[in-house]
């Protein structure tokens, strides 16, 4: 059982690593797009990178593979958990309607509704995890980008489109 615990665990350090180097290969492709941009004209060359940078990581590919990895972790956790919480409640209902052998833990109809309990829990999991991707998710790269120019500059920082026009 230790084994188990410990290549999971080996599992999940090394699909963080990962995660944690593709940052920084991100970040190094953000840096090419700045300086491509700004080479093209798209933006003037006093356009700060930070701002940029932080939109340019936040609409990434990063962001859903730090969910995803969260999410992992959540259910392998959690599962155990679930299955506990169904099997004691099986037993009890077992025991309190004195239901039929054929009802009885390790049975054929506990087996099954054990397996729809537990992915049940999963699917549980991967909805709040893409509820709350979706829900904070930026939808745009030019508004992620203004929306961090605003918060390095204030909530005075007018956005450049208008800043153009005035």
């Amino acid at each position: 059982m230790n084994q188990i615990i410990l290549g999971i665990t080996a599992f999940f350090i090394v699909w963080a690593l990962l995660i944690f180097w593709n940052f920084f290969g991100i970040r190094r492709e953000a840096q090419a797009v700045y300086r491509a941009a700004r080479n093209r004209g798209e933006f003037p060359d006093t356009e700060p990178f930070g701002p940029f940078e932080r939109a340019y990581l936040k609409t990434s590919v990063l962001r859903v593979s730090i969910y995803r990895w969260l999410a992992s972790l959540v259910a392998v956790v959690s599962l155990p958990f679930v299955v506990a919480a169904f099997n004691w409640l099986w037993v009890r209902a077992y025991y309190l309607f004195q239901a039929d052998d054929v009802f009885g833990e390790g049975q054929l109809i506990h087996s099954f509704y054990l397996a729809v309990g537990s992915l049940s829990g999963l699917v549980f999991v991967a909805g709040v995890f893409a509820w709350y991707y979706h829900k904070g998710r930026p939808a745009d790269f030019d508004l992620a980008w203004e929306a961090e120019k605003q918060k390095q500059h204030g909530p005075d920082f007018a956005p450049s489109e208008l800043k153009k026009d005035a």
